[in-house]
């Protein structure tokens, strides 16, 4: 394997890598809100940002195999 295809290696892990502490993040927001923490609207917050987060890399991941949203 070449150093360009081991660097793209890498980078598509370190992609899916970020893409589920997206995911873990936005369950445990969930998980905090269902339970009735009292910090809704941070929660709320955190999801909304965890989730645009999550979006940019899905973009990303579907822009490098080539399937565009």
């Amino acid at each position: 394997m070449d150093a360009a295809s081991m660097k793209s290696a890498m980078s598509e892990r370190m992609l899916r890598r970020e893409i589920e502490r997206c995911r873990r993040e936005i369950a445990d927001a969930e998980r905090l809100l269902r339970s009735g923490h009292p910090d809704v609207a941070g929660l709320c917050r955190a999801l909304a940002d965890w989730s645009a987060e999550l979006a940019l890399l899905q973009n990303e991941q579907r822009a490098r195999s080539g399937r565009v949203p």
